[in-house]
């Protein structure tokens, strides 16, 4: 189980981020489909069962009309009415975002009985949480409209509630089918504390990105990134090293 913590977190966080860098949208998505399936696994190996199958149905609705409506994405996008310009928050904005997303998820959790949920519930719904405090910095820029501070809040407040109602009736309704998750050991705990850390610092970095991306090593980042760190290229290269090694191996069965 450890080990799908591991290698689920490390595939959710390395997808994400190779998603962001895409100029394709369906390369995108697929990059997104990546992660997700990470993030799947990482609820699994944490033994998080109900939520991994409510996981993988949503991503599923999702990602099917995310595919269909990629054609009309661009269309989209330029008749949506933004509520004003897009605004950049800054260290204190990013602060207060993140102390109001824990405040909600503290709060409405507590209305869903947080006190008395698993541990690898809590620190689910804190990864969670930190992006619903990246949606929070947006409205609490120095510059941010009235009206896009009162959607993202609406849509914070919504998100929170709706991950654990969502987590409530998915538990409900297999709660006699897949087990409950188990009592987290040490190194349980220390994996979840790496998660919590890992994507904790990529949150805080995405938020804060428009004030060091004109850094020459966000460019060289994204280069690397754009290219997925060049895994495709290493296994291409490693399934073709096995390949001809396994021609050269027939080839001398057959003549000698």
């Amino acid at each position: 189980m450890a080990s799908l913590v591991a290698l689920g977190g490390f595939t959710a966080l390395f997808g994400a981020m190779v998603m962001l860098t895409q100029p394709a949208v369906k390369t995108s998505l697929a990059w997104s489909t990546v992660g997700q399936m990470g993030f799947m696994v990482m609820q699994c190996g944490l033994g998080l069962f109900p939520l991994a199958l409510l996981h993988l149905i949503a991503h599923s609705l999702y990602k099917a009309h995310a595919f269909l409506a990629s054609g009309s994405g661009v269309e989209q996008v330029t008749a949506a009415r933004r509520p004003g310009p897009v605004a950049v928050p800054g260290p204190s904005a990013v602060g207060g975002a993140f102390a109001t997303a824990l405040a909600t998820y503290i709060v409405v959790g507590l209305l869903f009985g947080l006190e008395s949920k698993p541990p690898q519930v809590i620190a689910l719904g804190l990864i969670l949480i930190l992006g619903v405090a990246y949606l929070l910095a947006q409205g609490f820029a120095d510059h941010a409209p009235r009206a896009l501070t009162r959607r993202t809040s609406i849509y914070a407040l919504a998100t929170t509630l709706g991950y654990f109602a969502l987590h409530a009736l998915t538990t409900a309704a297999t709660g006699a089918t897949l087990p409950p998750p188990p009592a987290p050991g040490p190194l349980a705990w220390a994996l979840m504390a790496l998660a919590l850390m890992s994507f904790a610092a990529v949150a805080v970095a995405q938020t804060l990105f428009s004030l060091w991306a004109c850094h020459p090593a966000a460019a060289g980042l994204r280069v690397h990134l754009a290219n997925g760190l060049y895994a495709n290229a290493l296994l291409d290269r490693l399934l073709g090293a096995w390949r001809v090694n396994d021609d050269i191996h027939a080839h001398r069965r057959t003549t000698s």
